[in-house]
């Protein structure tokens, strides 16, 4: 948690007394721990697993924002503006996430640098968002799916993500995924090993995808 963004250019003692105060929990199953329009007391910073951000329309129906991993910040928008929760935040099973209340928050404020690091955490969820946007009102699902690919793929060539959990980025059934993947295999882009999606070619993958403001963002 020492590396992670929110601390970039803070000496150690900042980043030991503010990681100190905060409480350390471990859910070994999949736990709400924002839940959409409730208060929010506390910033929600991710050590292990990952959380799935969700947002339900006055409609009832699930819409599914991103997926944050290791490394990550949740809640320090409605913590420090002491709004209720713009969407649901879930962990996956198996997560540690460490809680920091609002004094700590507040107090960390006083650093430009800090204060830094958030601003520019805002700034790439705002150029996810706008992409999101773009790719769902543009992009064909085969882009959209091949965007996607990409991005899970920057940390190396190996994607363990379901079919399900592609179809909700997407936004299209487990059905269209299986034959979008299909068509990439057939093209020789990627391989699939049980449940783990290889991508052999990456740069060409990104050819057909519709990518290039992402590069860094955090959130997927």
């Amino acid at each position: 948690m020492l590396k992670s963004e929110i601390f970039d250019g803070l000496d150690i003692g900042f980043k030991k007394d503010f990681l100190n105060s905060c409480a350390v929990n471990f859910y070994k199953k999949p736990t709400l721990i924002i839940e959409q329009g409730e208060p929010v007391s506390c910033v929600s910073l991710i050590a292990h697993g990952y959380v799935d951000v969700t947002l339900m329309g006055e409609d009832g129906q699930h819409l599914f924002l991103a997926r944050v991993k290791g490394g990550a910040i949740l809640g320090e928008s409605e913590t420090i503006s002491e709004e209720p929760a713009a969407a649901s935040a879930t962990t996956s099973a198996n997560a540690t996430i460490l809680q920091c209340p609002a004094t700590t928050v507040l107090k960390a404020l006083q650093s430009v640098e800090f204060i830094k690091n958030m601003t520019r955490i805002f700034h790439r969820r705002l150029v996810y968002d706008n992409w999101v946007k773009h790719i769902s009102q543009f992009g064909a699902v085969g882009q959209r799916l091949r965007s996607y690919l990409y991005l899970l793929s920057s940390s190396g060539g190996k994607i363990n993500e379901t079919q399900t959990y592609l179809a909700s980025v997407v936004g299209c059934s487990r059905q269209t995924i299986n034959r979008e993947l299909s068509k990439l295999r057939d093209d020789g882009l990627i391989e699939q090993s049980g449940g783990e999606i290889i991508v052999i070619d990456r740069e060409a993958l990104g050819e057909g995808a519709m990518v290039y403001p992402l590069q860094g963002v955090a959130w997927l």
